[in-house]
């Protein structure tokens, strides 16, 4: 018999090993809209930066609500129909580039995800936001899903319905 991870395992493995964060947003238009981006973890919260271009960011500038979805790989997943997956819903704020934090939040961007961000920092379309998670679940399979809970999002609480 083997193992299965924890959930604790599974939920840092993701967090650490996923580059890029898919993103689901609401346009003004009443549709939805989807896309990735790279991101870093800075405690609980998400950080991207992004361009005013794409459709996510002027939804996220227009009404700051975000669900954030890191997702295991199809090709490492056992079971398409159960991808492990950990879902955030999050409000989004804007770090402006007079904050503090500005220039070690796009550091630690730049360290993880390579020099292209020593070109895009210098775009004057591209917006750092801070994604703050207010509810989050984590999937690890069939009927194994998990509220997360607590002040670091890494309180599990077996879910009932996802």
């Amino acid at each position: 018999m083997v193992d299965k991870p924890s959930p604790e395992h599974t939920l840092a493995a993701l967090k650490e090993g996923m580059q890029s964060v898919f993103l689901a947003t609401l346009g003004s238009d009443g549709y939805p809209h989807s896309g990735y981006t790279p991101f870093v973890f800075d405690g609980v919260d998400i950080i991207i930066f992004v361009s005013q271009l794409s459709l996510h960011t002027r939804d996220l500038l227009a009404n700051g609500k975000v669900s954030a979805m890191l997702i295991s790989d199809e090709a490492v997943s056992q079971q398409i129909f159960a991808r492990t997956r950990v879902r955030y819903q999050c409000d989004a704020q804007v770090v402006q580039r007079d904050d503090p934090s500005y220039g070690g939040l796009l550091d630690a961007l730049q360290g993880r995800h390579g020099k292209l961000l020593s070109v895009l920092r210098g775009l004057p379309d591209f917006v750092l936001f801070r994604l703050k998670p207010v509810e989050g679940l984590l999937v690890l399979g069939f009927g194994q899903a998990y509220h997360l809970r607590g002040s670091d999002f890494e309180e599990f609480e077996l879910a009932t319905s996802a």
